[in-house]
């Protein structure tokens, strides 16, 4: 039998996957081509609400216009959030502490600090060797955080789908 693996996708990979702006461009048909394949996908909560955040951003910042905004939320959740599983550590001291020193030691936000927890310390993290848990994103802070902190990572916008 061949390896299993999990695939946790934040925020700034979800966004791309509907968006259609020019911003959304570098890897966007590759993550697409990799998001609909047969994977095991999952995001936390917090990740599919940053993710709204995100839309409505481009749209309060005219980046998109009323109707793309309604559409990327219309895809979203037809496409995007139907096809995931969500996971997540339960939120406890010991996980708001280890997410503060993620934010401190690698200058990102506290909702992708929690991301990396749940990869990292969730119920997911016992897999190694092939089936480690494969991290999707298109934030390189977040890739270099990840990597630094032992995850395996894909930064969907400057290179191929790792192995």
């Amino acid at each position: 039998m061949g390896a299993v693996r999990i695939h946790y996708f934040d925020a700034s990979a979800l966004v791309k996957l509907v968006a259609e702006d020019k911003a959304e461009l570098p890897g966007r048909d590759q993550l697409r081509a990799f998001f609909f394949s047969p994977i095991q996908r999952y995001a936390t909560s917090y990740c599919i609400a940053e993710a709204l955040s995100a839309f409505k951003l481009k749209w309060l910042r005219r980046d998109s216009t009323e109707a793309e905004y309604l559409k990327n939320i219309r895809e979203f959740f037809r496409l995007v959030v139907s096809s995931l599983a969500v996971d997540e550590v339960p939120l406890s001291l010991q996980v708001q502490l280890e997410a503060e020193r993620l934010v401190r030691e690698h200058k990102i936000d506290f909702i992708d600090s929690i991301q990396l927890v749940t990869v990292l310390q969730g119920r997911f993290s016992v897999f190694v060797r092939d089936s480690q848990t494969l991290f999707v994103t298109a934030d390189r802070r977040l890739a270099n955080a990840a990597r630094k902190e032992g995850a395996k990572v894909w930064l969907c916008t400057k290179a191929p789908v790792p192995a």
